[in-house]
């Protein structure tokens, strides 16, 4: 999966330290709005490389609630 939640961090501090140093108001508010949005991206990688590894250890080759052979009548 591309994205690293590192570098979306790392982001998101430059960000950040961007819009304290910042004199302007509206860039400063601007600049950290860019750095909370990197955090949220961080943190929604995070939980995609979760999900995708939780998914890649379960098998799918047969339904779950597959009746057995012998189980199913003819009807």
């Amino acid at each position: 999966m591309p994205g690293d939640p590192a570098k979306c961090r790392s982001n998101a501090v430059r960000y950040f330290e961007l819009s304290e140093r910042a004199k302007d108001p509206v860039r400063r508010q601007t600049l950290a709005a860019l750095a909370e949005t990197w955090k949220k991206l961080a943190a929604e990688l995070e939980a995609d490389q979760a999900l995708l590894s939780t998914l890649s250890e379960l098998q799918f080759d047969e339904p779950i609630d597959a009746p057995p052979e012998a189980q199913v009548r003819a009807a």
